[in-house]
């Protein structure tokens, strides 16, 4: 019996130091693991690199996140920090806020910077003034006010600063309630900058006048002046007043001699200009006869100027007497018509 209690007791406390032996294993493979997994996590901590501050940010919310504001924030990057400027607006903020704001955040491995300060820019697509007036021109066109490819001068009344639309939305600007006196060329339209509420609908009134190229005279000329290339050039005009002026083409009036006297900055007009005398008052000429094969001349003297194909009085200068001729050429005439004798002229063969 003494010998079975022995032999159960020496078994037991074999048992026993197995399982203690197990556990002690056990608590250094636990402990073992649990110092791996410390030396691990820091040593990726060690590893990871730093957020690096950005001293210029565009931003297009309304937020400012550690992302905008740093490079390598990681899982915090959507963790909004600021208020973003208004649209297409600027701000700078010290850098030191912005870190301590990071690390407030839970970003806490951050580089080393010399940076002070940190420029924040809000997004937006910037609207002009050209870019209305091109706007209202098209309009104006696609409501049938203006040719479809009839050029317009616009002016506001009054001068349209740029404005900033937000750059998420389809259209930058929009225009409304377009007015359009044809007469007149007054306009009166509504303006709505895309995704700026906050601006409210901005009232634009302005004229609006179709033209078209005419010549117009730049200077004053005297009756009688041969029109040169240099007396005449091409003008944007108001298309009523230029239709109503009934232009020449400046090929047809070069060349041309004025009627009356005209002032610069007219538009010419055809009736304005005449060909150009090439006899003239007073001037002697030759006469020209011509009857079959027989041409007679004589010399004379023009009473009155004339262009070429205009019939003029011109006097015998051996007879004194006056005859109708045609102008054929700078200093000639010729008689069409044997009204008058051969020898009445008193010509030479």
């Amino acid at each position: 019996m003494k010998r079975f209690s022995y032999i159960v007791k020496k078994h037991c406390l074999r048992r026993g130091w197995v399982s203690l032996a197990f556990s002690a294993i056990a608590l250094l493979s636990i402990t073992g693991t649990s110092h791996a997994q410390t030396a691990q996590a820091a040593q990726a901590a060690q590893n990871r690199e730093p957020a690096i501050l950005i001293d210029n940010v565009t931003v297009s919310e309304t937020l400012v996140r550690l992302g905008d504001l740093f490079r390598n924030a990681g899982s915090l990057s959507n963790k909004a920090v600021f208020r973003a400027p208004s649209i297409g607006q600027s701000g700078t903020i010290s850098a030191l806020r912005v870190i301590d704001a990071a690390r407030r955040a839970g970003l806490h491995h951050i580089a080393p910077s010399a940076i002070q300060t940190v420029h924040v820019q809000r997004a937006s697509e910037l609207v002009t003034e050209q870019d209305v007036t091109e706007g209202i021109k098209a309009q104006l066109r696609a409501m049938g006010y203006i040719a479809a490819s009839g050029r317009v001068d616009m002016e506001l009344s009054s001068r349209l600063i740029d404005q900033h639309a937000s750059p998420a939305v389809a259209h930058p600007f929009d225009l409304r309630n377009l007015r359009f006196d044809r007469n007149s060329g007054r306009f009166s339209t509504d303006l709505f900058i895309g995704g700026r509420e906050d601006i409210g609908t901005i009232r634009l009134t302005g004229r609006a006048i179709e033209t078209v190229m005419a010549p117009v005279l730049t200077r004053n000329m005297r009756r009688g002046e041969v029109v040169a290339e240099s007396d005449v050039t091409l003008t944007p005009m108001p298309r009523q007043q230029a239709m109503l002026a009934k232009p020449a083409s400046i090929k047809d009036i070069i060349g041309m001699a004025t009627r009356q006297p005209l002032r610069a900055g007219i538009i010419a007009n055809e009736g304005y200009f005449v060909a150009p005398d090439i006899v003239e008052r007073s001037a002697n000429v030759t006469i020209l006869f011509k009857a079959g094969s027989l041409t007679l001349s004589m010399m004379g003297k023009a009473l009155t100027g004339g262009a070429k194909g205009d019939i003029i009085s011109v006097q015998n200068v051996q007879t004194n007497r006056i005859v109708r001729a045609q102008v054929i050429d700078r200093g000639l005439l010729q008689i069409n018509t044997p009204t008058t004798s051969i020898a009445a002229l008193g010509a030479t063969e």
